[in-house]
Protein backbone atom coordinates (compact mmCIF):
# COMPACT_ATOMS: atom_id res chain seq x y z
CA UNK A 1 0.00 0.00 0.00
CA UNK A 2 1.57 3.65 -0.91
CA UNK A 3 0.70 6.81 0.93
CA UNK A 4 0.36 9.37 -1.31
CA UNK A 5 0.15 13.48 0.41
CA UNK A 6 -0.96 15.70 -1.61
CA UNK A 7 -2.18 19.31 -1.30
CA UNK A 8 -3.18 22.38 -2.83
CA UNK A 9 -1.42 24.77 -0.60
CA UNK A 10 2.09 22.46 -0.70
CA UNK A 11 3.07 19.35 0.19
CA UNK A 12 6.32 20.59 1.75
CA UNK A 13 4.25 21.14 5.08
CA UNK A 14 4.19 17.39 5.45
CA UNK A 15 7.88 17.24 5.60
CA UNK A 16 9.04 20.12 7.78
CA UNK A 17 11.22 17.84 9.79
CA UNK A 18 9.62 15.92 13.15
CA UNK A 19 6.30 16.08 13.72
CA UNK A 20 3.59 15.20 16.12
CA UNK A 21 1.31 12.39 13.70
CA UNK A 22 -1.38 14.50 15.10
CA UNK A 23 -0.06 17.78 13.65
CA UNK A 24 0.56 16.01 10.40
CA UNK A 25 -3.17 15.07 10.31
CA UNK A 26 -4.76 18.12 11.09
CA UNK A 27 -7.45 19.62 8.71
CA UNK A 28 -6.71 16.48 5.97
CA UNK A 29 -8.77 14.90 3.79
CA UNK A 30 -8.03 10.98 3.34
CA UNK A 31 -9.08 8.92 0.54
CA UNK A 32 -8.60 4.95 1.59
CA UNK A 33 -8.36 4.06 -1.96
CA UNK A 34 -9.87 0.44 -3.00
CA UNK A 35 -10.50 -1.43 -6.25
CA UNK A 36 -14.13 -2.70 -7.34
CA UNK A 37 -13.51 -5.92 -5.10
CA UNK A 38 -12.52 -3.88 -2.04
CA UNK A 39 -8.69 -4.17 -1.80
CA UNK A 40 -6.77 -1.47 -0.37
CA UNK A 41 -4.75 0.11 -3.48
CA UNK A 42 -3.39 3.25 -1.10
CA UNK A 43 -4.59 6.28 0.68
CA UNK A 44 -4.52 10.04 -0.85
CA UNK A 45 -3.81 12.60 1.87
CA UNK A 46 -4.85 16.29 0.82
CA UNK A 47 -4.85 19.23 3.23
CA UNK A 48 -8.15 21.16 3.87
CA UNK A 49 -9.22 25.12 5.65
CA UNK A 50 -11.47 23.89 7.96
CA UNK A 51 -14.80 24.88 6.24
CA UNK A 52 -17.21 22.44 4.67
CA UNK A 53 -16.49 23.88 1.50
CA UNK A 54 -12.70 23.40 1.56
CA UNK A 55 -13.14 20.65 2.91
CA UNK A 56 -15.28 19.19 -0.48
CA UNK A 57 -13.18 20.80 -2.32
CA UNK A 58 -10.05 19.09 -0.77
CA UNK A 59 -12.00 15.97 -0.98
CA UNK A 60 -12.60 16.63 -5.12
CA UNK A 61 -8.90 17.44 -5.46
CA UNK A 62 -7.62 13.92 -3.44
CA UNK A 63 -10.59 12.30 -6.17
CA UNK A 64 -8.71 13.55 -8.75
CA UNK A 65 -5.43 12.17 -8.22
CA UNK A 66 -6.75 8.99 -7.11
CA UNK A 67 -8.08 8.41 -10.81
CA UNK A 68 -4.28 9.48 -11.86
CA UNK A 69 -2.67 7.07 -9.31
CA UNK A 70 -5.11 4.26 -9.54
CA UNK A 71 -6.66 3.84 -12.74
CA UNK A 72 -8.27 0.74 -11.12
CA UNK A 73 -10.25 2.86 -8.50
CA UNK A 74 -13.60 2.25 -7.57
CA UNK A 75 -15.14 5.66 -6.20
CA UNK A 76 -17.89 3.62 -4.46
CA UNK A 77 -15.54 1.50 -2.30
CA UNK A 78 -13.25 4.64 -1.92
CA UNK A 79 -14.41 6.16 1.26
CA UNK A 80 -13.28 9.56 2.23
CA UNK A 81 -12.95 11.40 5.70
CA UNK A 82 -11.82 14.49 7.09
CA UNK A 83 -10.27 15.29 10.37
CA UNK A 84 -10.74 18.36 12.51
CA UNK A 85 -7.95 21.02 13.13
CA UNK A 86 -7.19 18.91 16.20
CA UNK A 87 -6.43 15.46 13.91
CA UNK A 88 -9.39 13.65 14.87
CA UNK A 89 -11.55 11.96 12.32
CA UNK A 90 -14.37 13.67 12.41
CA UNK A 91 -16.61 14.15 8.90
CA UNK A 92 -17.29 11.40 6.10
CA UNK A 93 -17.46 12.35 2.78
CA UNK A 94 -20.31 11.20 0.31
CA UNK A 95 -18.67 9.96 -2.95
CA UNK A 96 -20.59 12.49 -5.03
CA UNK A 97 -19.37 15.12 -2.96
CA UNK A 98 -22.76 16.13 -1.93
CA UNK A 99 -23.49 15.26 1.62
CA UNK A 100 -20.87 15.72 4.20
CA UNK A 101 -21.73 14.03 8.11
CA UNK A 102 -20.27 14.31 11.63
CA UNK A 103 -18.74 10.31 11.85
CA UNK A 104 -21.24 8.88 14.42
CA UNK A 105 -24.40 10.09 12.88
CA UNK A 106 -26.83 7.58 10.68
CA UNK A 107 -26.19 10.30 7.54
CA UNK A 108 -22.31 9.29 7.82
CA UNK A 109 -23.34 5.62 8.21
CA UNK A 110 -25.70 5.93 5.56
CA UNK A 111 -22.73 7.27 3.21
CA UNK A 112 -20.45 4.93 4.36
CA UNK A 113 -22.33 1.51 3.85
CA UNK A 114 -25.34 2.43 1.95
CA UNK A 115 -27.61 1.12 4.89
CA UNK A 116 -28.95 1.74 8.14
CA UNK A 117 -27.95 -0.28 10.48
CA UNK A 118 -28.94 1.12 13.85
CA UNK A 119 -32.36 2.60 11.99
CA UNK A 120 -33.43 6.09 12.68
CA UNK A 121 -32.30 8.30 15.63
CA UNK A 122 -34.94 7.53 18.30
CA UNK A 123 -37.48 4.77 16.84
Amino acid sequence: MRIKQYSSRSVRSFNKGPQRASDVYCNVVIRRVRDRDGNLLGTIINRHDGTAAGIIAAARIASEQMYLDYPEASNIQSRIGATDADGVLRWSISPNFRHLAEIGTDQAEYIWTGELTKGLRGS
